[in-house]
């Protein structure tokens, strides 16, 4: 079910629906009004709407960026798994070795 919460970002009050938690969708909306404020700030000859267009792109960089990251680890993890998978193989070839040269050699 669908919370529904009000919230105020750039001085406009809006009514969000949303499955996540109240306290979620509060934080995201501190975020937003803080980068807002920020941009606001920073060039103040800005409307909001501008401004709201910059926090957008700059929070689409990031998670850009941010998939990018998960993507590059993604392929490492993956690349540590068959190494490891490789690594294990070799290690339970060397015990098949060690015990035929075991019973090869009577110690066994």
């Amino acid at each position: 079910m669908a919370n529904k919460i009000r919230l105020t970002v750039g001085g406009i009050s809006y009514s969000v629906y949303s499955e996540d938690s109240e306290e979620y969708v509060r934080e995201i909306g501190r975020e937003l009004e803080h980068k807002m404020d920020k941009l606001a700030k920073n060039n103040p000859f800005l409307s909001t709407t501008m401004v709201a267009v910059l926090a957008a792109l700059d929070a689409t960089d990031a998670l850009k960026k941010a998939e990018a990251q998960n993507n590059e680890l993604i392929n490492e993890i993956k690349a540590l798994s068959e190494r490891c998978a490789l690594a294990r193989s070799d290690a339970d070839h060397a015990v098949r070795q060690l015990e035929e040269y075991k019973r090869t050699n009577g110690e066994i």
